[in-house]
């Protein structure tokens, strides 16, 4: 087998093999890297790590990945509250009457 063979990327969803540097599938349009969903915001920086392919939460971080968030992986538990909240709910605190 080729070098070229191996790093063939497959659908989770449909079985369609695509090119290695392919991150959704061109058949589905469903995600074939499951990659960390976790955007940069206020008070965190983007993750992006690659996970495996049974991971609905990323290893690095605990944010959801993209197969999650596809609807490819389902799992009976959600993100922890406590990690991830609205980065504006961090400045609720400012709506205090102290601060009025």
């Amino acid at each position: 087998m080729s070098p070229m063979a191996d790093s063939r990327r497959t659908c989770i969803r449909c079985g369609c093999t695509g090119e290695p540097s392919d991150l959704y599938c061109t058949e589905c349009g469903a995600p074939i890297v499951n990659r960390c969903m976790r955007e940069e915001g206020l008070l965190n920086e983007a993750c992006g790590h690659i996970n495996p392919d049974h991971a609905a939460f990323c290893a690095k971080c605990g944010a959801e990945t993209a197969f999650r968030r596809a609807g490819l992986i389902h799992t009976p538990y959600t993100e922890n509250p406590v990690f991830y909240r609205d980065e504006a709910s961090e400045f609720s605190i400012f709506n205090h009457p102290f601060f009025a």
